[in-house]
């Protein structure tokens, strides 16, 4: 496992500044690695050494699969431990919205200079913006 540098350090302790036990990472697009940026979160947090930090992979999930992530989300909640859950862009997949409702917040992944401001305002509206507790500010693709 690749040790967090200390961007991925201060994004972990800016999460932390609000409370929560399950938070999603949801894209804007389909093109960012929001697997990659929840591995980065957990093993941050698990340096951190808190409490443990697991990731339940919720990207590619269907709708017949909505229950058994949110079932793991709660059973890993349920032992003391924070759980991060990424998912798809919700105009990629419908199930998302499910899953995104189960969890207690919601970090949203943009990319620099790509993302579009209105469907970002339009997602914080439907989860809420007390659930929605900031954004993850990527790089452009050309930038990388």
């Amino acid at each position: 496992m690749t040790t967090p540098d200390n961007e991925w350090q201060r994004i972990w302790f800016a999460t932390r500044q609000q409370s929560w036990t399950s938070l999603t990472l949801l894209p804007i697009a389909a093109d960012i690695d929001v697997t990659r940026a929840a591995e980065m979160l957990a093993a941050t947090g698990c340096l951190h050494g808190e409490r443990q930090v697991g990731v339940v992979n919720a990207t590619g999930a269907q709708l017949e699969d909505v229950q058994q992530t949110i079932d793991s989300i709660k059973a890993r909640n349920g032992r003391g431990e924070w759980t991060i859950v990424p998912v798809d862009p919700i105009e990629h997949n419908p199930a998302t919205i499910a899953i995104l409702r189960a969890t207690s917040a919601a970090l949203l992944l943009v990319r620099l200079g790509e993302s579009r401001l209105a469907p970002a305002q339009k997602i914080i509206e439907m989860i809420g913006r007390d659930r929605t507790i900031g954004s993850i500010v990527l790089k452009r693709h050309r930038d990388r």
